[in-house]
């Protein structure tokens, strides 16, 4: 192992971590490996601390955080570099995506029942098998992305997300659009998840209050949405007065009914958001240049690519090439007595075969899924792993709600009330316009030095509560 050069007090690893005399890095005033109150309350748990915010503060202690502590001290020096922003851009079409589809599907499924003769008992199971799909993704990209790495889950779950949505508009029957929905939804499940951890991996530590700036793409692609739905699926669709046309297998042939070739305004609707979301893959894998993150680099032992990267993110952003070396990171695995082991092409002294290469990943998964233990090793961490938990609940309650069955709602009472359709999507592009203002409220709420980011998600919850409580007295189309 090479001997460290540069200066560390003994048996004082973190003084790596510490700024050179003279230097000037702003930080984040709570960074994840900063310089903060050290000797806080640590790993013990309490209401007070909860309630100040400052539960959990602790000195990096493994080498990984560590070496990610040094990592973040280089993109600090960056800053908000070109490529930090093209970044931002990137993930936040990821979010934009994923809202854009949820909510077409909403906004469509009232056509696709009239020409599928869905029944009202059968109509909740595409938006369940939409769910599924988001549920099985999130958990398989949420593990995936440790395994094959950012730059691939980036990319594969906005192509899996294209095909699959785009082959709605093929379906001819019920059962065959669920199953693409849930498909589509096994991408879009891994969109938020890795496009945040992405975000935060490469983003200073005193630019990290975009994160939640990136939400401000999801009212954009729910007005998006409305807005395609808004010129394909009124305009040619069946029918709607009452009694709306029936479907096609449920009559007579001959007998007039809701045919593919009048009601092709949902297929429309589906090959544009597909056609969006291949634009968007197609800036991600093939316009802009990803490096894989530094920090799944150093985790998987690939230091030496990880301070490449690193430089290639100076270039890019044209600034000095950073002070980070492998000396550095030796210098830590000295004093952290860290053992390097020969991996497995090493020790055979060949190239692993495919199937052998197969069986590696199954094994690297399995032992990365027993880490899932790690969000229950403290009390503060299981504290707050429930919490989010109770919380990401909560919003995907209240959005499915909002965004699934919204939309039938309104145009059943507008129906009642004879509302034309094309007015009812247009109310829906209005209802959701706010949002992007409350996107941008959340980002300044998050660094208020009062409310912050835990009385932010409070707020948020209780007033999310109180407006879905309150939909139920809804009478007038105004209100």
């Amino acid at each position: 192992m090479v001997k460290a050069s540069v200066s560390a007090e003994k048996g004082d690893p973190s003084s790596l971590l510490r700024p050179n005399p003279g230097e000037k890095v702003e930080m984040d005033p709570n960074p994840i490996y900063g310089e903060g109150d050290h000797h806080g309350h640590g790993d013990k748990l309490s209401a007070g601390a909860i309630l100040k915010g400052d539960a959990g503060h602790t000195m990096p202690s493994t080498p990984f955080e560590m070496k990610a502590a040094l990592v973040n001290r280089e993109l600090d020096k960056m800053g908000l570099g070109r490529y930090q922003k093209a970044i931002w851009l990137l993930c936040g079409f990821g979010y934009f995506v994923d809202l854009m589809w949820s909510q077409g599907l909403g906004l469509l499924a009232t056509a696709l029942y009239q020409e599928f003769g869905v029944p009202e008992g059968r109509q909740g199971v595409v938006f369940s098998a939409m769910s599924a799909g988001l549920t099985g993704g999130a958990f398989f990209w949420g593990l995936a992305v440790d395994v094959i790495g950012r730059k691939w889950a980036f990319n594969l779950t906005v192509l899996i997300t294209c095909v699959f949505g785009s082959l709605v508009a093929a379906s001819q029957n019920y059962a065959t659009a669920c199953a693409m929905f849930a498909l589509c939804g096994f991408g879009l499940g891994g969109q938020i998840p890795i496009d945040a951890t992405i975000t935060l991996e490469f983003l200073p530590q005193n630019r990290r209050y975009l994160l939640s700036l990136l939400s401000m793409w999801q009212p954009i692609g729910v007005v998006v949405a409305s807005a395609i739905t808004f010129g394909t699926v009124p305009k040619y669709r069946c029918p709607t007065t009452e009694p709306p046309l029936p479907a096609c297998f449920e009559v007579a042939d001959g007998a007039p009914c809701c045919s593919p070739s009048s009601n092709y305004g949902w297929r429309v609707c589906c090959g544009v958001l597909g056609g969006i979301t291949l634009l968007v893959f197609i800036v991600r894998f093939f316009v802009f240049n990803f490096y894989e993150s530094p920090k799944y680099l150093i985790g998987r032992g690939k230091e030496e690519e990880a301070i490449d990267v690193l430089h290639k993110i100076a270039r890019f952003n044209k600034m000095p090439p950073p002070e980070l070396t492998m000396e550095h990171f030796n210098d830590i695995d000295t004093k952290m007595s860290v053992v390097t082991v020969a991996s497995d092409e090493e020790l055979l002294g060949r190239k692993l075969t495919v199937m052998e290469t197969a069986k590696r990943v199954v094994k690297e998964s399995l032992k990365r899924a027993a880490h899932l233990k790690g969000l229950f090793m403290t009390p503060i961490m299981a504290f707050t792993t429930i919490v989010l938990w109770i919380a990401y609940i909560g919003d995907f309650w209240s959005f499915n709600i909002a965004g699934s069955f919204l939309p039938i709602i309104l145009q059943r009472r507008n129906l009642d009330r004879q509302i034309s359709v094309t007015e009812t999507y247009r109310q829906y592009i209005y209802i959701y316009l706010p949002g992007v203002l409350g996107a941008i409220m959340a980002m300044f709420a998050v660094q208020l030095p009062v409310i912050g980011r835990k009385w932010s998600l409070v707020i948020g919850a209780a007033l999310q509560g109180v407006s879905m409580a309150c939909y139920t007295a809804v009478n007038t189309p105004a209100a």
